[in-house]
């Protein structure tokens, strides 16, 4: 079991030149959704970090953003792009003093310029090797959150299992009690039927209030759900589904019982439903 959910941070040095790179990864139920925020001319390489990113994340919310962290004299300013910005500013704002101007101009985008930097042949493949290896740590965060996540949902769902077993139980003390009801009205009201007549009626009766073939799929679905938790890997959607099919099963026990005990059971069983469906918004 694998979460969506995870973060890595990966500081890491090319040539003179020194990175951070961080990866954040949160649940989505569109798919992949991927941000990239690099130095802008890294926009190149856009198309390869996608293509890395959906290889390992495949589903999820990514945020993928490359930091720069230049020596100073590395750096040139940009004074035809700080010109630029001092006359946009101007114009719009023609009685703000020239040091508020300029200190506005310096904190705009693009004013410094990296002296001798092209993305070669071989940069491109040391960034993207770094890149997969930011990945690599991500995906070891999702995997251990994802472990996590896997002990509450069998916690959950074996919950469910436990009180599945006290099902049996209650529905035969169920029967019981409502032959006994049925019996009592009829000499209360004194009203004449022949024994075969009063099984006919109470098979009736029973058969279509009976949960018992809700209640061994509500074990059946509850048992494949562990052989699937326990054997694979990427089974998000596929436990969601099959999470729908028990609280159909659950419900159906609920509507058909009519029995206080029963539905107090019923009631604890739709609590942990909807605790594992919680849980599962956050599993790949």
């Amino acid at each position: 079991m694998i979460s969506m959910t995870g973060y890595s941070r990966h500081d890491f040095q090319i040539g003179d030149n020194s990175f951070s790179m961080i990866i954040k990864s949160l649940n989505s139920n569109k798919g992949l959704d991927i941000s990239i925020k690099t130095p802008r001319y890294f926009t190149i390489l856009d198309f390869d970090i996608k293509q890395l990113i959906a290889k390992k994340i495949i589903r999820g919310k990514v945020d993928f953003k490359i930091i720069e962290n230049f020596k100073s004299n590395n750096l040139t300013i940009n004074t035809k792009k700080i010109s630029d910005y001092v006359q946009i500013i101007k114009q719009n704002f023609p009685d703000s003093s020239s040091e508020v101007i300029l200190g506005a101009a310096l904190k705009l985008p693009d004013i410094f310029i990296v002296e001798n930097f092209n993305i070669t042949k071989s940069f491109k493949k040391n960034i993207l090797s770094q890149i997969l290896i930011g990945l690599n740590n991500l995906h070891v965060f999702r995997e251990k959150e994802g472990k996590n996540l896997r002990k509450v949902i069998i916690k959950y769902i074996k919950n469910i299992v436990k009180i599945t077993s006290q099902l049996n139980r209650l529905e035969k003390k169920r029967l019981n009690k409502k032959k006994d009801k049925i019996r009592k009205q009829i000499k209360i009201n004194n009203i004449e039927c022949s024994s075969s007549r009063l099984e006919s009626e109470m098979i009736f009766y029973f058969e279509r209030n009976d949960i018992t073939e809700e209640r061994i799929r509500l074990e059946h679905h509850a048992k494949f759900f562990l052989e699937i938790i326990n054997s694979e890997m990427i089974i998000g959607k596929k436990l969601t589904f099959l999470s729908q099919e028990i609280l159909r099963e659950v419900n159906t026990i609920g509507s058909k019982a009519n029995d206080f005990d029963i539905q107090k059971r019923v009631v604890l069983m739709k609590e942990e439903v909807e605790k594992i469906k919680e849980q599962l918004q956050n599993i790949l």
